[in-house]
């Protein structure tokens, strides 16, 4: 995949090209259903599968302080478009040079590509202000020869797909609907970290992930179904995020994950933690012999969840 960080380089790219347009800061499966729609066009007429991003929220310039929590690290965002077949993407930073632009001028500085045809979204807005909008884009295409494709937005029957909805949902715990709207498990990687060890002691060792130094949305605390990828290789686990109550000696929330089937040591080694089901909320318990009894219970209904979600 190539990638191009300024609209003065798009001329270095010269063939063929359907664009994808959008903020796809979450590629859920409307995002998904736009860039499908370009891929499916651009295989058939045998051209390049092209994405238009930004590799900031427009808000970071428009409302620093109104910019949501991110659903993906630039790194996972990239490697999502990969994965999609995105053969040139196109990540340029949203600054005031380009919001600046009129839909016009950001028009005329995008034609410098290739391109036969454009897909967005029915809400898509571009330009300064937000002034363009698909009636601009089907002036435009018309004007130039070339197609226009305009997806509906996405629903699961009660809401639009939406970052904002996602977000809401995950902020909730509600990690399962979130999966279903991102079309994937919603997942958070980091370093492990040096926790306080009492894991071990009670018979259910933890992976423990500072969530302070996370940057993208965070699951409501309590204990979740898990999978967890270290070194490229899944293993089943359960998590809790929280501040652990019943000993009450937890400043910051973080995210601790019993790994079923795993022994070595993950110290300083990058893992990532995909969430399937919030099993319960976080629970100040009377005593550690009543802990131990509740986590035996939250294991094997953990174990019961995965199982029937690899059955599905």
């Amino acid at each position: 995949m190539i990638v191009i960080r300024s609209l003065e380089q798009l001329h270095t790219f010269t063939e063929p090209c359907v664009i994808a347009l959008g903020t796809f800061d979450g590629l859920h499966l409307g995002h998904k259903d736009v860039i499908g729609s370009a891929k499916e066009y651009a295989q058939q007429h045998g051209e390049r599968l092209a994405v238009f991003t930004f590799s900031n929220h427009p808000l970071s310039l428009i409302k620093p302080e109104l910019v949501p929590v991110a659903l993906l690290t630039q790194e996972q965002k990239h490697a999502c478009f990969e994965a999609m077949g995105v053969d040139l993407l196109l990540d340029i930073p949203f600054n005031e040079a380009l919001a600046n632009l009129s839909p016009e001028e950001f028009l005329q500085k995008l034609s410098v590509l290739k391109f036969s045809c454009l897909v967005c979204g029915e809400n898509f807005s571009f330009g300064s202000k937000g002034a363009g909008n698909i009636q601009t884009l089907t002036a435009f295409t018309q004007e130039n020869n070339c197609k226009l494709i305009v997806r509906p937005l996405v629903s699961d029957d009660e809401t639009v797909i939406s970052s904002t909805a996602i977000r809401h949902l995950i902020a909730a715990g509600e990690v399962a609907k979130a999966r279903y709207m991102l079309g994937r498990a919603y997942t958070l990687s980091g370093t492990v970290v040096l926790g306080n060890q009492r894991g071990n002691t009670i018979g259910f060792p933890t992976a423990n992930l500072a969530l302070e130094a996370t940057k993208i949305a965070v699951p409501s605390g309590g204990v979740y179904a898990v999978k967890v990828i270290i070194d490229g290789k899944c293993y089943k686990g359960m998590a809790n995020i929280g501040k652990n109550p019943t000993f009450g000696d937890v400043e910051e929330a973080r995210l601790e994950v019993n790994i079923f089937d795993f022994e070595g040591n993950l110290y300083g080694k990058e893992i990532t933690v995909a969430f399937y089901q919030r099993i319960r909320g976080e629970v100040k318990f009377a005593s550690v012999d009543e802990l131990v009894g509740q986590i035996k219970k939250d294991k094997e209904t953990v174990l019961n969840c995965l199982k029937r979600e690899a059955s599905l």
